[in-house]
Parts: C-alpha cells; structure tokens; sequence
C-alpha cells in the first residue's frame, strides 16, 4: 500500500515539476515574444512569476519529505510485520 502511496506522490510531483517548467518557458516566451515586437524590456519582467515559481518549489519540496516519510513508512510496517511472524521451532539434535 505504501508503495502506491510513493508513486502517487511521485506522478504528483511530476506534475509540479512540469508546472514549473511550463511556467518558466511562458515567462521566456512572452519576455521573447514583447523584445520582437519592439516593447523595451527591463529586467524585471517576469519577476511577478517569482512569487508563484517559488510556491511551486516549496511544494515540490513538500512531496519529496512527504515521499521520505512513506518509504520510512513502508521499512517500518515492513519490520514490525516481519517481527510479528512465527519463527520455526529450531530442531536440536543429540542433546
């Protein structure tokens, strides 16, 4: 279960990621697309996606901890079961 948890967070993150990267491509396209046409650009055009970009980061960083903590999950339900289980009984001969 937890390892479908992983990979939910996983294609999340992808998601985010390519937001991300969507949102700096259109950043450069637009800033592309105003210099072509003759607009004075400043360097401070698309700055305004600073604020969003780093939203976006911040939850990219979230899904990774989130991911750390259910393969953690994972190890720990792992070992807790693994205790659980009945060992054989260890057969001694000649004693």
């Amino acid at each position: 279960m937890a390892r479908n948890h992983v990979e939910r967070l996983g294609e999340f993150r992808d998601i985010l990621v390519a937001t991300r990267r969507e949102g700096v491509r259109n950043v450069h396209h637009t800033r592309d697309a105003m210099r072509a046409s003759g607009f004075q650009i400043g360097d401070s055009e698309g700055s305004s996606y600073g604020a969003e970009l780093k939203v976006l980061q911040e939850e990219i960083e979230a899904v990774d901890r989130a991911i750390e903590d259910e393969k953690r999950l994972a190890l720990a339900l792992e070992s807790a079961a693994q205790s659980r289980r009945p060992t054989k009984p260890r057969i001694v001969k000649g004693t």
